[in-house]
């Protein structure tokens, strides 16, 4: 019996799509024969920068090559600094870097770049991202933002593996109602603000929100819909079982899916797969990309007014035009399987 251990990171009390994807990823490892497959995670803070090369030294140290005297035989880091610990065969599976060091650095999103030895700090971290991941034997991304942003930070080669979303067998489509919906967490980055300021500019558009967040965030949104006066045409539901999710994509009208930059994103690839078009923003990563390669949904600037032009255009189009216009998007999220990662991930490393 090979023993695998899927290494995963999170901020405590945050939960969103890497944890699920490493939920997802034990899951399906252990429906392998002759594997057993564990998730390791570790609490990861992220700030100030100091604390990031503490976290990296602390990894760093920790013994994974067997537990309990059973030699471990392959180890799966994912996310930010899980491919710093230290194993004879790592097999990456990159869901993103520490993005305020790199694509998010000197953003609206960066509180700590002017910090002293700031720049020390950032300068030591990309370089010991480049010798902790040329350490793995192979290397896989969830996206080809993810494989993008690699080669253009720390120039290193990977291949993207799309994985599947969790909910993937239980989407179906019936229905196309009024209703404009968001999936994801609530947080200044998922830009769930310009969603309800475009409302303000279309009177058709209702919207509901399935998530959780920041909760000054959450309260700052519901205020904006009050001073727009559009709160009565706004629904935030928080988090829902995922039959409830379902149902909700099963009849929505369309998905308004536009982080910046995002790197993967199962909320588009949910849409596609309940037969909803997706409304992104042109610097939205790799769901723009999707959406422009597919052509199933509508891509708009970030500008609300822009935006509400896309919600409208959505709500002009009869039943069988968005069947139409979602078909590429469809085919798309049907090819992506278990199957396929788990060759690649496990199967050819045994």
């Amino acid at each position: 019996m090979k023993k695998i251990l899927v290494l995963g990171v999170q901020v405590p009390f945050v939960r969103g799509g890497a944890e699920l994807l490493n939920e997802s990823l034990v899951r399906e490892i252990n429906r392998l024969d002759g594997v057993q497959a564990e998730l390791v995670s570790l609490p990861f803070k992220g700030y100030p920068d100091n604390q990031v090369l503490n976290d990296i030294m602390t990894l760093r140290l920790i013994d994974i090559r067997e537990a309990n005297g059973i030699k471990v035989d392959i180890v799966i880091p994912t996310k930010f600094p899980s491919y710093v610990a230290e194993h004879r065969k790592k097999i990456l599976y990159l869901v993103h870097q520490h993005r305020l060091f790199y694509d998010l650095e000197k953003t609206e999103f960066d509180a700590s770049v002017n910090a002293p030895d700031s720049r020390t700090i950032r300068n030591k971290v990309r370089e010991l991202d480049s010798k902790f991941i040329n350490e793995c034997k192979e290397k896989y991304t969830i996206s080809k933002n993810v494989s993008e942003r690699l080669i253009r930070f720390n120039g290193i080669e990977s291949k993207p593996l799309y994985p599947p979303s969790p909910i993937a067998p239980e989407i179906y489509c019936e229905d196309y109602n009024d209703t404009i919906l968001y999936i994801g967490r609530i947080d200044p980055i998922k830009r769930v603000r310009l969603l309800i300021e475009s409302l303000e500019y279309t009177k058709k558009a209702k919207v509901t929100i399935i998530g959780k967040g920041i909760k000054t965030y959450e309260e700052e949104l519901i205020s904006i819909a009050y001073k727009k006066n559009v709160i009565d045409r706004c629904e935030f539901l928080g988090y829902v079982p995922d039959s409830e999710l379902v149902h909700h994509l099963a009849n929505t009208r369309a998905l308004f899916y536009a982080p910046v930059d995002e790197d993967y994103g199962f909320a588009a690839v949910e849409a596609f797969l309940a037969k909803k078009p997706v409304i992104t923003c042109d610097d939205s990563g790799e769901v723009k990309t999707l959406v422009s390669q597919t052509g199933a949904g509508i891509v708009s600037s970030s500008d609300p007014k822009q935006i509400a032009d896309s919600i409208d255009r959505v709500y002009g189009m009869n039943q069988a035009q968005l069947e139409v216009c979602v078909h590429g998007g469809y085919e798309f999220a049907k090819s992506i399987t278990w199957g396929k990662v788990l060759q690649k991930l496990v199967l050819e490393n045994l």
